[in-house]
């Protein structure tokens, strides 16, 4: 059943009249909704409904609230990715999008000594993919995608860090797994890799650097499989 982001909503209310062009568009155009149909409802407060359509028009679509639903797909565990910026701007789209279906919380693009891209996609490109991930893979919260910050301000979360380097001398990710009480961050560098300064520097702000083994993974495949393995480590339930 489809689900829709809608943050003005209230479970509380008996019927709702939705108004966003975009999303009434959608309804209306594109998926031809009809009366007595249904579908669902969330907002950033960790609420989400299932609705029935009861009118629906050019400009508004009326929707009574059948049901209050009890929703369990958030991570225990808080994750911030901290992701250089690739040279491809399409590639950072896709990283945002896998990285929200699979739980991330927030996302910081970084840039490094060897960060070769400058440029990301506008913020409401941005914002508009995360959400579709957010309503296709059933999550209530919509990662927040931040300002980039510089090499040096990522060292500033110190041990919370988790950092792939592929030259890392056989510590996994897993060897010593963050606990689910606390938020961690997610470390992981550009196409070229970090300089040595840089992983000096890591060093000694006392981050935990880990390797996925003897294979090099590109950047956005590391970031999926870190994001995973954190993830799958701490249960939803």
């Amino acid at each position: 059943m489809h689900r829709f982001y809608f943050p003005l909503l209230d479970a509380s209310e008996k019927t709702l009249e939705l108004t966003d062009p975009a999303l009434v568009h959608q309804l209306n155009k594109v998926l031809r909704f009809k009366v007595r149909e249904e579908f669902f409802l969330f907002n950033a407060h960790q609420q989400e409904a299932r609705v029935v359509v009861e009118d629906i028009g050019k400009k508004k679509v009326r929707v009574k609230v059948a049901e209050v639903v009890k929703n369990h797909t958030e991570p225990r565990l808080k994750v911030t990715l901290i992701q250089a910026i690739p040279k491809k701007p399409a590639l950072f789209e896709l990283i945002v999008q896998k990285a929200t279906e699979i739980g991330v919380h927030t996302i910081i693009p970084l840039i490094t000594e060897r960060t070769e891209g400058r440029r990301l996609p506008r913020p409401e490109r941005l914002r508009a993919i995360a959400t579709e991930a957010t309503e296709q893979s059933r999550r209530l919260h919509l990662p927040t995608i931040s300002q980039p910050i510089t090499f040096e301000q990522a060292l500033e979360y110190g041990p919370k860090v988790y950092m792939a380097y592929e030259y890392e001398e056989a510590r996994f990710l897993l060897d010593h797994p963050p606990t689910p009480i606390h938020d961690i961050f997610l470390l992981i560098g550009p196409e070229g890799g970090f300089s040595q300064k840089e992983v000096h520097a890591a060093r000694e702000a006392k981050l935990n650097l880990f390797t996925f083994g003897p294979r090099i993974l590109r950047m956005e495949t590391a970031a999926i499989s870190a994001l995973s393995l954190l993830l799958l480590a701490y249960p939803d339930r």
